[in-house]
């Protein structure tokens, strides 16, 4: 095809995402949500993705339908995806690495280097706010975003109308280790999905949320289906805290205030509601061991398939077609 066909061929691929990204804006945010990764930094992977998955169309294979080189182009494209995700999971993985584990009770503001990690059971103040905003979930911790069914085209999708970050401060170890709310980078959350038809009557506790944000449809007018998504740290379960102790308001107590940011992926955006250069603690359902386990599969195994796929998907997009690059 040559180089200007191989660069107009990218070009078109990229408007189609854009396409995709407008005509069914719920798919480009369940990627955002999945890969931690928005803007442009999404955009320059995806970019990078489409060079490296279409390299065989600059080497003379032929795009016409049915092509079976095809088969090997998505399957990089799918080792790409997970790597992403990989990746994104870096910085909290070589924080947690170097965290010195300890049991709330024999934590202090003193105990280990500048990071500790710790995990029990959180207790509330007010077990009643310690819930999920729609299908009311024991939560410390909760990420919620509306939906609305909106017709683009000739179709109809699903829109984003609202997202938001609802936190409460908790305790571990009966009052030993106290967190603050605050907007953290969150693995292993459980989800929840809630759907309401137009037409159909809202739970008290829907209607009462809806109610009480303005950018949430009118609870009383609502002329589409809406949708509730939830992803959410359980108050019920164990959950790991990393971050630095310092001393807290009480004597005795242990107050996990901020991480510092590895800086190795960028992946820190967004996850603090202060102007401080430090970033809010990490949770992750689970105990200390449960947490490191996680974060090593999240980040060598899930990583180390997606890179056998990016490497096997484009030898076999070579050998099923006839292109060939000069060595």
């Amino acid at each position: 095809m040559g180089v200007v066909g191989y660069v107009g061929f990218l070009g078109v691929s990229v408007a189609v995402a854009v396409g995709v990204k407008w005509f069914d804006p719920a798919i480009a945010a369940q990627l955002s949500r999945r890969t931690g990764l928005t803007g442009a930094r999404g955009w320059a992977i995806l970019l990078v993705a489409l060079v490296w998955v279409f390299l065989p169309v600059l080497a003379g294979a032929p795009v016409a339908d049915g092509r079976p080189w095809v088969i090997g182009a998505a399957i990089s494209g799918v080792g790409f995806y997970l790597g992403t995700i990989a990746l994104t999971s870096l910085d909290e993985y070589r924080i947690l690495a170097a965290a010195t584990a300890v049991p709330p009770a024999d934590l202090s503001a003193h105990t280990g280097g500048s990071v500790v990690a710790t995990s029990g059971v959180p207790t509330v103040a007010d077990s009643d706010a310690a819930v999920t905003p729609i299908s009311g979930e024991p939560s410390v911790h909760t990420d919620w975003i509306a939906q609305q069914r909106t017709r683009v085209g000739f179709r109809k999708v699903w829109s984003n109308v609202a997202t938001g970050v609802e936190s409460i401060p908790f305790t571990l170890s009966d009052g030993a280790v106290a967190v603050d709310s605050g907007r953290h980078r969150v693995f292993s959350n459980a989800e929840r999905y809630t759907t309401v038809a137009e037409d159909e009557s809202l739970p008290d506790a829907v209607a009462e949320f809806m109610w009480s944000s303005p950018d949430l449809p009118d609870p009383e007018a609502r002329d589409a289906r809406t949708r509730f998504i939830e992803e959410f740290v359980p108050s019920s379960e164990p959950v790991t805290v990393v971050g630095e102790p310092t001393q807290g308001t009480r004597p005795g107590q242990v107050h996990i205030e901020s991480v510092p940011p590895d800086r190795l992926f960028g992946t820190h955006t967004d996850h603090s509601e202060s102007d401080r250069d430090d970033t809010e603690p990490i949770l992750i359902r689970g105990t200390v061991g449960e947490a490191r386990w996680l974060l090593q599969k999240r980040l060598f195994v899930v990583g180390g398939f997606g890179l056998v796929m990016v490497l096997g998907g484009q030898m076999l997009a070579f050998w099923l077609s006839p292109a060939s690059l000069p060595l």
